[in-house]
């Protein structure tokens, strides 16, 4: 009888545990799930912290990328501003000389007009002369 007992008790035990058994077995699938979908957070974040490290490194070289090209830039307006600066002058002594050229030839045709008319006066006096 004790063994009759016995496997009596093992039975009753048996189906009262076996509830158990099935929510503990569901209890291990849900954390073998956690934990590979915490896997898979894991691996998402590490290629998001790989992904967010190559932005700022593109975003460092454009940083340089761009000073770099300011630098070019007043370099090259600098030197636009020089030769401009070099063509005005150019431009000033051109005038001037223009002037000057101007004034000269007002000089030269007055000087003409006035040795025109004495011409004139003495081939008057000359034909008066010979007359």
């Amino acid at each position: 009888m004790s063994q009759e007992l016995k496997e009596m008790l093992r039975s009753v035990l048996k189906e009262e545990l076996q509830p158990i058994h099935e929510r503990l077995a569901r209890l291990e699938d849900g954390q073998l799930r956690l934990e590979q979908n915490q896997q898979r957070l894991e691996e998402r974040q590490q290629r998001l912290e790989e992904r967010q490290q190559h932005l700022e490194e593109n975003q460092l070289r454009l940083e340089e990328k761009l000073d770099n090209f300011i630098i070019e830039t007043r370099s090259h307006f600098k030197k636009v501003e020089d030769e401009l600066e070099q063509h005005h002058h150019m431009f000033e002594l051109a005038s001037n000389k223009w002037k000057n050229i101007e004034i000269d030839i007002d000089y030269l045709s007055a000087k003409t007009g006035k040795h025109d008319t004495e011409i004139n006066k003495l081939k008057k006096k000359l034909e008066f002369v010979q007359l």
